[in-house]
């Protein structure tokens, strides 16, 4: 498992914010990766996520209120294809609590000090317009430090019926 909402609400949260807050920081990245064509296809495809999944696309639902809809609050390997696991490894890599620079990144970006700390972001728009470039320069890195003849570099293609 890559990230969930208890690993937060079950630590140190702020009282008086809700539980939900704790899944932001999750969702922004989880629109971000399904904006990619990073996740596993199941959730585009199942009739009881579909809807959902295009109205997270679109912006109509955020990332997070479709993790706590559908995804328990949890983000974990069979959420993604092969290169969204191996980049969702890199990007959250961390010695010591598993969040790494995916969590450096938002912080940074978001100025997440300055709000009081990291469950006092807004799950809107604008933050996540901010966070979703940050979000595709550390995925060009890490696409760019592969080696040239890994399959995880080739263009995905969708076959057209």
């Amino acid at each position: 498992m890559y990230d969930h909402i208890r690993f937060h609400t079950d630590e140190d949260y702020p009282a008086g914010l809700p539980p939900e807050r704790a899944a932001t920081h999750i969702g922004m990245y989880w629109r971000w990766t399904a904006s990619q064509g990073l996740h596993n296809p199941v959730w585009q495809n199942t009739p009881e996520t579909a809807a959902d999944f295009a109205a997270m696309q679109s912006g109509t639902i955020s990332g997070a209120d479709f993790l706590l809809k559908h995804m328990d609050g949890a983000l974990t390997p069979d959420d993604f294809n092969e290169s969204g696991r191996r980049f969702t490894e890199f990007y959250y890599d961390d010695e010591e609590d598993g969040y790494g620079s995916f969590m450096e990144d938002y912080i940074r970006t978001l100025d997440t000090p300055s709000l009081g700390g990291l469950y006092h972001v807004a799950d809107n728009a604008e933050n996540y317009a901010k966070l979703a470039p940050v979000f595709q320069m550390a995925f060009t890195r890490w696409q760019n430090s592969l080696k040239p003849d890994s399959p995880h570099l080739q263009p995905q293609t969708t076959q057209i019926p």
